[in-house]
């Protein structure tokens, strides 16, 4: 009889925790108070949850992961580069007319795309900083690009993640701010902790990125002043701001009170905010729950919210479980990183260290996808444009499907029928 090549793909409970989510969105629109807005939030779900299977089955090699984070991190970059096109115009306009504070008009400055608000746009942008430096960090590990004879070729390939981080910086915005921060340091934290690299390699590597943030800052507080006084001080508007979204978070409270079960419905959370509001109130900060713990809360319920805490609670799971299975030596050490399963690889084996050198650049980027999925995550608490519209959605969820890939294909069984 012959036999021929047959793949079984395992369910991870991430997985089906994902389907949990599409499931959810069925009846979520027969419970809603308003089923036009919903049907729309539904189809912005399916489509992202498709988004994250595909990633889940299509990108289970190191290769096709650098692949698809080199063109999201350069279409990064190309949105980055328009946005500091943007920047000097606005810039320019405001100086002509004698305006110099920048963090009253900031909102002018980089323009988002069609039918999106500004805050909207740099969570586009810090969605795409993971993609370009996984990229980046993949072609400088597996080229050994981090030597010093080949510093150039490595920083240009962290361009891309570069100029992402200098138009978050001019977003003026001290959530984006805190989060680009936060990336760097959970991306450096978590190669640490799985013995990606040694915890001196770590150190260096957050030491040079704190470098290079602060550097992009003083060259930009350099050129306008008016962006250093953003993140150090305490303006009208950011004053205003912060009572605004209190102020938001409580009625929004004492509106998920009412519909503890199913919620308002999905994409209701405006209309039943500005309905709600006294006509002596202001609704400048009614337009939506800036955060989005609330915003699930609010819109979907008790059993919506349990729904999207155990995707992220198995996401986590299956994320530290892939990163504990197989340890591989960490960077620059001998042997004491190496798990006990498996014995040391031949230093004079090159297939060995080349497939090691794989695993490890692998490994590497996984860690990039997690943090930048937690510094989305972090930027959402005071913030809520995820569900807003497919592409920010799907590319959340592209990360989530990437940070919990297998190093090696070992989902996949081989055997004759």
């Amino acid at each position: 009889m012959r036999s021929i090549a047959t793949v079984t793909i395992r369910a991870r409970p991430v997985d089906w925790a994902a389907l949990a989510l599409l499931a959810y969105e069925i009846p979520s629109i027969l419970f809603s108070q308003y089923r036009a807005n919903s049907v729309g939030a539904s189809e912005v779900v399916a489509l992202s949850v498709l988004v994250y299977f595909a990633a889940r089955l299509m990108m289970r090699t190191p290769l096709r992961a650098a692949w698809l984070a080199a063109l999201l991190g350069l279409c990064g970059a190309w949105l980055a580069y328009v946005g500091i096109h943007q920047f000097l115009l606005g810039t320019e306009h405001l100086a002509a007319a004698g305006l110099t504070d920048f963090v009253a008009f900031r909102a002018l400055f980089i323009h988002p795309v069609s039918e999106w608000v500004s805050g909207e746009n740099f969570t586009l942008l810090l969605l795409t900083l993971p993609f370009a430096c996984a990229a980046g960090i993949h072609l400088v590990w597996r080229l050994r690009l981090f030597t010093k004879k080949r510093a150039g070729f490595g920083l240009l390939a962290l361009s891309p993640a570069a100029c992402i981080v200098a138009v978050l910086l001019l977003s003026l915005s001290r959530s984006v701010f805190w989060s680009t921060l936060f990336f760097f340091v959970a991306a450096s934290g978590l190669m640490a902790a799985y013995r990606v690299v040694t915890l001196r390699a770590a150190s260096f590597l957050l030491a040079g990125c704190c470098g290079a943030l602060l550097l992009v800052l003083a060259c930009e507080a350099w050129l306008y002043p008016g962006i250093f006084r953003a993140y150090a001080g305490r303006h009208v508007s950011q004053t205003r701001s912060t009572e605004g979204r209190i102020e938001t978070w409580s009625q929004s409270l004492k509106l998920a009170h009412g519909h503890l079960a199913w919620g308002v419905g999905s994409s209701n959370a405006a209309l039943f905010l500005l309905s709600a509001a006294d006509e002596e109130e202001t609704t400048g900060f009614t337009s939506r729950v800036f955060s989005l713990p609330i915003q699930l809360l609010l819109e979907k319920g008790l059993i919506g919210f349990a729904c999207y805490s155990a995707f992220l609670v198995a996401l986590g799971w299956e994320f530290h479980r892939r990163m504990r299975l197989n340890v591989p030596a960490a960077a620059g050490s001998n042997s004491a990183a190496v798990n006990t399963k498996r014995k040391a690889p031949a230093r004079n084996n090159p297939y060995e260290q080349k497939r090691l050198q794989t695993e490890s650049a692998h490994r590497a980027m996984k860690c990039i996808f997690a943090a930048g999925f937690a510094a989305v995550l972090l930027r959402e608490l005071t913030y809520s444009s995820l569900l807003e519209h497919t592409l920010t959605l799907a590319l959340a969820l592209t990360l989530a499907a990437l940070m919990c890939a297998p190093a090696r294909p070992d989902d996949l069984k081989i055997g004759p029928v």
